[in-house]
């Protein structure tokens, strides 16, 4: 049975209304820089679920609505927020749900936060009974967990309870992002000659209202290149912190207080350690073992950016194949890595026996694994990746490859395997990637100063061509060339991502 003092606890506009701000936790912990996610319009009788790994920001965004909710004139005591990793049955997470109601019969709008909802088994049918009971007809339902697997699972077995169409991705932030909320702060606090500074301030104007977007024509991709790439000095500096950090609001903040207020160029490895807990807590819960896990990311990272085949990893680490292929399943479904398939121009389809990519979603990500399988302090994996170019350069790959998923993917109804492929064949022909919107577009990341169209290997399938590079630019009709880190700035990610 749950205590009301514990919903009370954790419910402080309650009592505080807006003015809760100053106390909690998590806006505490969201600086220096506060980092904006798309909000959504939300519809009552409705049910919204938000998957994203662990360290990304899922509580913060709560709280943020929950502020802006009692801004618009909500009633505090209308809002519901349970945190349900402190809860430890169906029967509490029900008892608290029917407390709020029971105190709030006659309000005419309620709003219920269920965050780390995937803590509590069965979680799925509290929300559909209250679907079935009419509860959302006067309110609405937000869900999220640190579980990605158990949300994925259970939110498709709740059909015609309002969730179609709203289910949402917290990823990382992309690069686009990260710059966009990041330079005027930087602006501010960077001790560097003026003209840098000016440019930034400039940088920032600009960046807001210019973007593109892969369903374009190349004469309209090129033209929103041409206004940014004035600024690729600046660009490339937040570039190379964002190889370092990655697209993690904590991680990025953690950095920003070192570098810019304490004089301290480091990150500090409880960073990695935190995460890393997670993960492995994560695959605790789903009870997979650490040691099959742990053989499984020692080979991403071994041959990361190359291409391996399955059945020649599970003999390498002496697992059977379908032992192999659940791990990274598993490892998918929490946003650790994603694998990338090759494409069959004959077929139309990726063949899913082939050779395969697997990348991790983020550089954190990268280098926090990384720190954990050779038992290295974190940092010392971050600066020994920079120093290699060639290592540096696959990094940069996946960081491309994970912005062209966030760029298109629509969470049950557009996966990236529909979408994005790389190719090989037998005369060693190779392409890094295959992007299909209307037609195939094939991406090409070549992380070197000097790039030209001689570096293209064309298929004929493929008519149009974007080849990013470290500095080069030009290109003509349907081939683009331009700096990866001024492309990255100019792609969104969808509007399933927020």
């Amino acid at each position: 049975m749950v205590r009301i003092g514990d919903i009370i606890t954790q419910n402080p506009w309650w009592k505080l209304g807006r003015d809760f701000v100053r106390y909690d936790p998590d806006f505490k912990k969201a600086g220096p820089v506060f980092f904006n996610r798309r909000r959504i319009e939300f519809k009552r009788g409705d049910i919204y679920l938000f998957r994203g790994p662990r360290q990304a920001g899922k509580t913060t965004y709560f709280k943020a609505i929950i502020k802006e909710l009692i801004e618009r004139n909500v009633a505090p005591n209308h809002i519901l927020y349970l945190s349900l990793d402190l809860f430890h049955s169906r029967r509490e997470m029900r008892n608290a749900i029917d407390y709020f109601i029971n105190s709030n019969v006659d309000a005419p709008e309620m709003f219920f936060f269920f965050d780390e909802v995937t803590s509590i088994d069965g979680w799925n049918f509290e929300l559909k009974s209250m679907a079935d009971k009419g509860i959302t007809q006067k309110g609405i339902v937000l869900a999220t967990g640190s579980s990605p697997i158990k949300l994925k699972e259970k939110g498709e077995l709740m059909p015609g309870r309002g969730i179609e169409g709203n289910e949402y991705y917290i990823k990382p932030l992309s690069f686009r992002e990260f710059i966009v909320q990041s330079v005027d702060w930087i602006e501010r606090y960077l001790q560097g000659p003026e003209e840098f500074l000016n440019a930034l301030r400039k940088l920032s104007a600009l960046l807001r209202d210019c973007f593109i977007d892969l369903s374009w024509d190349m004469e309209d991709i090129r033209k929103a290149a041409q206004k940014i790439i004035p600024f690729k000095r600046e660009i490339s500096y937040f570039f190379e912190i964002y190889l370092m950090t990655g697209g993690f609001p904590g991680v990025i903040n953690h950095y920003f207080s070192n570098r810019y207020l304490n004089d301290k160029n480091f990150i500090a490895p409880q960073m990695s350690e935190v995460f890393i807990r997670d993960v492995l807590g994560d695959l605790s819960r789903l009870q997979k073992q650490e040691i099959i896990a742990r053989q499984i990311l020692k080979a991403i990272v071994e041959r990361y950016g190359s291409r391996f085949s399955i059945s020649n990893l599970s003999r390498e680490i002496e697992r059977s194949h379908p032992t192999t292929m659940e791990y990274l399943e598993c490892l998918e479904d929490a946003f650790i890595c994603f694998t990338l398939y090759p494409y069959d121009f004959n077929k139309k389809t990726p063949r899913l026996k082939g050779e395969k990519k697997v990348y991790f979603f983020d550089p954190m990500v990268y280098h926090s694994i990384k720190s954990y399988l050779k038992g290295e302090e974190f940092w010392h994996t971050i600066t020994g990746t920079k120093e290699d170019e060639a290592l540096q350069g696959k990094i940069v790959e996946g960081v491309v490859l994970s912005h062209l998923i966030m760029h298109r993917e629509i969470p049950f109804l557009r996966n990236p395997i529909t979408f994005l492929w790389y190719y090989y064949d037998k005369s060693g022909k190779e392409i890094d990637a295959i992007f299909k919107n209307d037609g195939y577009w094939g991406v090409e990341i070549k992380y070197k100063s000097e790039v030209n169209e001689k570096d293209i290997k064309r298929l004929n399938p493929v008519k149009k061509y974007i080849v990013l590079s470290k500095e080069s630019a030009g290109g003509d009709g349907e081939v683009i060339i331009i700096p990866v880190d001024v492309f990255l700035s100019l792609l969104p990610p969808s509007e399933k991502n927020v």
